[in-house]
């Protein structure tokens, strides 16, 4: 297993958080989580704006593609805490944090033309928010060489609550949120080890619960799915997050069949280094998979541990992806 940290962070809103969900013509809706993206984004952000000269910063907002911005970073000759955290990408894994909607509340706001400065035709809406109070969680494993960021990490993430906030509607004062106490720092293997408990049962064909959405690829095809198409599908998936993190050559979990019950979705988030928003198709929280072995096979348990805590698909690296295990089939 590779070494690394695994991060704990436990927060508490301070004011109102919205990121979009769905919009309406006068209404728009929250997601029940923060993305993964969206704390790393403002981490980034606030890293760049804090160590960044105005000159390099100015260069960097005409870039749109993220292989240019990285290697911007890289190529600097300034010794900043912003660089490691492109340097070492593929190491560094943030979680979403969930939010209790049973805290939800609404507020409403008027939008402005920016052609006239006046309000906008039709320019009154309500924003659903999570209310001032409502506390949330997240982790980010910081694995090989990013290893050392812990410190620099800590402080942005204490700075972005304090100070600039995440998610929607920042420049009003949305977003900004305290930490309850020290986050909690653990070896990575130790973080694998005690997810590892709940995945040793006895069940051969277990049924996971998705916490977070999972970005269904293209070649899933919903319209025409099929449980061993999803199983070869689930398995290369599984298979990739395990072999960023595991010494041992192993192969894709034998599935031949899934039986599934999906939520399907659509899920946009915001692409710091292109500055836009990206859209994808996703298996809503709460989709259920149950596996089943190929003739009579095992499943091995550490491989759906480290699944389960990293994520798998596409933006997994976000947050996107996670389960956890529900005993018995659909």
């Amino acid at each position: 297993m590779i070494e690394g940290k695994a991060i704990t962070f436990h927060c508490r809103l301070t004011s109102p958080f919205h990121t979009a969900r769905q919009t309406y013509a006068n209404l728009a809706k929250c997601a029940p989580f923060i993305l993964g993206s969206t704390i790393r984004g403002a981490v980034l952000k606030y890293l760049i704006e804090a160590h960044c000269p105005e000159d390099k910063i100015a260069a960097l907002r005409q870039l749109n593609d993220p292989q240019q911005v990285a290697a911007y970073h890289l190529a600097c000759d300034l010794d900043c805490p912003t660089k490691p955290f492109f340097q070492h990408r593929e190491h560094i894994w943030f979680t979403c944090a969930a939010l209790d909607e049973e805290r939800f509340g609404s507020v409403t706001r008027i939008a402005l033309s920016r052609r006239t400065a006046s309000v906008a035709e039709g320019g009154i809406f309500n924003v659903e928010i999570a209310t001032p109070g409502t506390e949330f969680g997240f982790e980010v494993f910081l694995l090989g060489p990013a290893a050392p960021l812990v410190d620099t990490l800590r402080g942005a993430v204490e700075a972005v609550g304090r100070w600039s906030g995440l998610g929607g509607h920042r420049s009003v004062g949305f977003g900004r949120f305290e930490l309850l106490g020290q986050p909690q720092v653990d070896e990575f293997d130790d973080r694998i080890a005690k997810e590892l408990l709940s995945w040793r049962q006895p069940n051969p064909s277990p049924t996971l619960v998705f916490l977070t959405p999972l970005v269904l690829g293209e070649e899933v095809g919903l319209e025409t799915l099929t449980g061993e198409r999803l199983a070869a599908w689930l398995a290369t998936q599984i298979h990739r997050t395990v072999s960023q993190v595991s010494e041992e050559k192993l192969g894709p979990p034998p599935i031949e069949r899934v039986d599934f019950r999906l939520k399907p979705e659509f899920v946009g988030r915001f692409s710091y280094e292109r500055g836009l928003r990206e859209n994808r198709l996703v298996a809503w929280q709460g989709s259920r998979m149950t596996l089943h072995p190929r003739n009579g096979a095992r499943l091995d348990s550490e491989q759906l541990a480290i699944a389960a805590v990293l994520g798998i698909g596409e933006w997994s690296r976000w947050g996107f992806g996670r389960f956890c295990l529900q005993q018995g089939t659909l």
